[in-house]
């Protein structure tokens, strides 16, 4: 039984960190599993054409902690060749899934024909689904948005994704014309789980638990698979909990401590120092009786001396 199969043969929602690049690594991930064991993740996306020619890039990146399990990477391309490589390494790694990037808006990434670029080069897009979920064993899921610039095609869009052999779809609730400016639309997803056999996850504003459940009900019931939590959840993997769960002075501190050994065990000291800090900043930010160690912690350099501070915060409440 794979991740998928876990989730619909229990009717559970499917409740998951977004890939985020430049935040969704293996210490975030980690960090985020600790504080809520129930969820997925998503990886950060990964060039294709990288992991399939740089070994070392594929130990650094794929190498991972058993706590994030089930882990799904992400990936971005448009060759289905270099898709398919690169889908056996992130097997190799012990991955519970590979994720297509058809989603992302970036100018630079589109010209190229990667991210959004491929729903406006449908038959492309299909052979790499299908390469993927021909000759892997884990699942192969798509991550996309409501369209160019509608969501017309919407579901002719995802019903050739299932037949090509996506075991779940996200739906970013954006065009790609939109990027990430106005309000994440969420309706047309609904009727595109109606016309699909496979789950439907939605994604786009999503605050916390509690805000991805009233989302995914229609009419009193449960209308789409899941959800996925982005921005909101960095420097609160808290999000992720039932109930509006609020953490103490304490535990704040505690994951802070334990995000940075995440990082420690995975990177060199000062390139784990350099990276904390912008996670670091979220952790704190709004409480502003705390703005000088926030801007020492936006410094650090060192492992110490970063646990010296987080010692003093401690000691503060």
């Amino acid at each position: 039984m794979n991740w998928i199969e876990s989730f619909t043969s229990e009717n559970k929602p499917i409740v998951a960190l977004a890939p985020m690049d430049g935040y969704c690594d293996s210490a975030f991930r980690a960090t985020c599993k600790f504080v809520a064991p129930d969820i997925v993740v998503f990886s950060e996306f990964y060039s294709a054409d990288g992991l399939h020619h740089n070994p070392l890039l594929a130990e650094r990146v794929l190498t991972h902690d058993p706590i994030e399990h089930p882990l799904v990477f992400q990936i971005f391309g448009n060759t289905p060749e270099m898709f398919l490589s690169a889908g056996k390494i992130i097997e190799s790694y012990g991955a519970q899934g590979v994720d297509i990037n058809m989603g992302c808006p970036v100018k630079k990434v589109v010209k190229c024909g990667y991210g959004s670029g491929l729903m406006i080069d449908r038959d492309r897009a299909m052979k790499i689904v299908n390469i993927l979920a021909e000759n892997l064993k884990i699942p192969v899921t798509v991550k996309t948005r409501l369209g160019w610039d509608g969501f017309e095609e919407l579901i002719d869009f995802g019903k050739s994704l299932e037949q090509a052999g996506a075991k779940l779809i996200t739906v970013h609730g954006r065009t790609r014309q939109q990027a990430y400016t106005g309000d994440a639309n969420w309706e047309p997803m609904f009727d595109l789980q109606k016309a699909l056999k496979i789950p439907v996850v939605g994604n786009g504003d999503c605050k916390n638990y509690e805000d991805g459940m009233q989302r995914i009900e229609k009419n009193g019931e449960r209308g789409l698979w899941g959800f996925m939590i982005a921005r909101w959840s960095l420097g609160n993997p808290w999000c992720f909990l039932a109930g509006n769960y609020e953490p103490t002075w304490q535990e704040r501190i505690a994951v802070m401590e334990r995000h940075l050994a995440y990082m420690v065990s995975s990177k060199w000291e000062n390139r784990a120092c350099l990276e904390i800090r912008k996670h670091f900043t979220h952790y704190l930010h709004g409480f502003e009786w705390v703005r000088e160690f926030r801007k020492k912690l936006a410094t650090v350099t060192s492992v110490a001396e970063t646990a010296w501070i987080l010692a003093e915060l401690r000691g503060l409440y």
